[in-house]
């Protein structure tokens, strides 16, 4: 067991890898898979106070290897997260396995005896040897969309999911400039006139999407906006309309969906806000 880090006050990242990392290899997504990583435990150290969080990782049967982040024992939460920890915990849920869609796995989240909770995750091994069709981890080069003379503004304060949409719009080589507050995206758009196109959340600190959408608008009207939200009724959708967003796209995010519904915005083709 290694101690990794010291984060945010007094939490500490514990490692704890049994055995040796020499007899197999996992061929998958390393950028995935610092982002299923990195989004549990965004969740996990913002829940609570202080302690020690485990990271770690089992080898099980049928060429399958489970990871997990565990809470310290007896968790202190935060009274804020602690009111809403089973709707974060399920959009958590919802979002890692969307994630672990083509890496052949699963999520669950196991309750111990001793109170702290352990977020785990599946993936497939293939040992060396074994022929691998990596078509799937690393998509043709040929359908991948090519805007690097384009800028795409982020704005969400929620950081893995600014860490999800920046590894989407990777492959596609556009520029992307990312904000977590939409009084800073507004004030991007007033600065930096290269921007193409704006993915905008709808819950935000300082100013929210809705909000933010009018302003920007009213600047640049022409400026293509993309409301994302994991909160998808037809309500919702509607005061996106109102705000004068040009699509809608509901959480969690499917990336194929996300890049064709850009493309068709920066082809000036109408996308219907549902």
């Amino acid at each position: 067991m290694q101690l990794m880090e010291n984060v945010r006050n007094s939490i500490i990242l514990i490692l704890n890898t049994p055995g040796s990392l020499e007899h197999f290899m996992v061929h998958t997504n390393p950028d995935k898979l610092q982002l299923i990583f990195d989004t549990i435990l965004d969740h996990v150290i913002n829940t609570i106070f202080k302690g020690s969080v485990e990271i770690g990782y089992k080898l099980g049967k049928e060429d399958k290897i489970s990871c997990y982040v565990k809470e310290p024992p007896m968790p202190v939460y935060k009274q804020a997260r602690f009111e809403n920890r089973f709707e974060s915990e399920a959009l958590l849920k919802s979002n890692i396995t969307n994630y672990l869609e083509e890496m052949g796995g699963n999520m669950w989240i196991e309750k111990t005896s001793e109170n702290p909770k352990i977020f785990w995750f599946s993936m497939d091994i293939h040992p060396p040897g074994m022929n691998v069709n990596l078509t799937s981890v690393n998509p043709a080069s040929n359908s991948t969309p090519d805007w690097k003379d384009k800028t795409v503004l982020i704005v969400d304060d929620v950081h893995t999911n600014l860490l999800l949409l920046e590894n989407i719009l990777s492959p596609t080589k556009a520029r992307v400039i990312s904000v977590d507050n939409g009084l800073k995206a507004v004030n991007a758009v007033k600065k930096d006139k290269t921007i193409d196109m704006v993915l905008m959340d709808v819950r935000m600190p300082v100013l929210d999407g809705y909000e933010a959408t009018r302003r920007i608008k009213r600047i640049i009207p022409w400026l293509p906006v993309v409301a994302i939200s994991a909160y998808g009724s037809s309500s919702e959708s509607q005061n996106w309309k109102n705000a004068g967003c040009d699509a809608f796209l509901s959480k969690p995010l499917n990336a194929n969906k996300l890049t064709e519904t850009m493309h068709a915005l920066f082809e000036n083709v109408p996308v219907e806000v549902k």
